[in-house]
């Protein structure tokens, strides 16, 4: 399997590889010639996805990991569906109130909604990936501030 194939994981292979194409990328975008800047389509755009991949990944890892990050979203989502069901009871016999009942609805599906997201997307960052990020955050950050 290619290195760089969509199917693949991050790794401790394969993120020094991306790490020097970005690298190789913004050496390029810095330099004056514009016209020796091609973005080649299908090999660019697969680094490009990669170095998304790598850069979600890391800012997970920097924040506590998808555990922590699984249950942070999840006790938030507690608050806030909290806070709203009793601002709901609140005004449920105001007739006045039905606009911002309805909104406070609408708010209470889209919380759902986006934490029910969130957390399929942490779901999908694989333990081994966690751990070639963490292993490599030295390398990574010394990219990302060059």
């Amino acid at each position: 399997m290619h290195l760089l194939s969509e199917k693949t994981l991050l790794s401790q292979t394969s993120i020094p590889v991306i790490l020097q194409w970005w690298l190789r990328r913004k050496r390029l975008a810095k330099s004056r010639n514009v016209l020796s800047n091609p973005v080649v389509k299908n090999v660019d755009s697969n680094y490009l996805d990669k170095y998304q991949r790598l850069m979600d990944v890391y800012a997970v890892v920097k924040s506590g990991g998808a555990v922590a990050q699984i249950q942070a979203a999840n006790e938030y989502r507690d608050r806030e569906r909290d806070a709203i069901t009793r601002r709901l009871s609140q005004i449920s016999n105001q007739p006045e109130a039905t606009d911002e009942y309805l909104r406070l609805q609408q708010e209470a599906q889209e919380l759902e909604s986006s934490t029910l997201w969130r957390i399929n997307q942490l779901k999908d960052i694989h333990p081994e990936e966690e751990r070639a990020v963490r292993e490599y955050l030295p390398q990574i950050e010394q990219v990302l501030i060059r």
